[in-house]
């Protein structure tokens, strides 16, 4: 007989049903997912608030995201069905993010919730990518928040690689662009189309990346409102 991972979700009559026990009141859209169990994925949905759920398919694993106006301030995973239903009520039911960790540990988006409510575009992105470890960034990302100078630029990724923008709203990246090397170490080239050729720990990269954000002529936020524009 093969075990099926989810039999406590099939029992209760599949994810829907589930959902729709937790939160009786709350709409409920169910879509195509490949990889998902079953193949459904489910956002559950009340005024401003949602929570997509995924149950991933050859394991038990469920897929969480908390959502605030349209805005993504989780990823969470957990193997508990309760946590799942219980997290999801209270979120939708209009828990604070510290209510929902005090009562749900697992779902830990304090400091992401906190940035987001600030309305603070950099320090949003900032927390977004510490909580996600994108891209194998963990390390350089705990680093580069610990300086002051990067921790004032805007980080966003494109294809692996991270860089800064002085604001949200600028588009004129000349560098430096940062990617995972693995094992916490990562590369800093100027230019993307160059092989880079030395691998850095993370405090040496962030000493690097100033290097050559001045090298670049990358204008600070400060600078960039004063009308200071990329050199290159």
């Amino acid at each position: 007989m093969v075990e099926v991972p989810y039999q406590d979700l099939v029992d209760a009559g599949g994810l829907e049903a589930v959902l729709r026990a937790a939160c009786p009141d709350c709409e409920i859209d169910m879509r195509d997912a490949r990889g998902a169990f079953g193949g459904f994925a489910a956002t559950m949905s009340r005024r401003d608030r949602a929570v997509y759920v995924m149950p991933r398919r050859g394991e038990r694993l469920f897929r969480v995201r908390h959502m605030l106006r349209g805005t993504y301030l989780s990823r969470l995973s957990t193997v508990e069905l309760a946590e799942v239903t219980g997290s999801a009520a209270s979120w939708l039911g209009g828990a604070t993010a510290r209510e929902l960790v005090a009562a749900w540990p697992f779902a830990d988006f304090v400091d992401v919730a906190d940035a987001f409510e600030s309305g603070d575009r950099t320090e949003f992105m900032w927390q977004v990518y510490r909580a996600y470890k994108v891209s194998g960034l963990g390390e350089f990302i705990e680093a580069a928040m610990r300086e002051p100078r990067l921790r004032r630029m805007y980080p966003f990724t494109s294809m692996f690689w991270m860089s800064f923008r002085p604001t949200a709203d600028e588009y004129r990246v000349p560098g430096p662009w940062v990617r995972s090397a693995g094992d916490g170490r990562v590369t800093v080239v100027g230019d993307r189309r160059v092989d880079p050729d030395v691998i850095y720990v993370a405090a040496e990269a962030v000493r690097v990346c100033l290097a050559e954000m001045d090298r670049l002529g990358v204008p600070s936020p400060e600078e960039f409102r004063a009308g200071k524009r990329p050199s290159r």
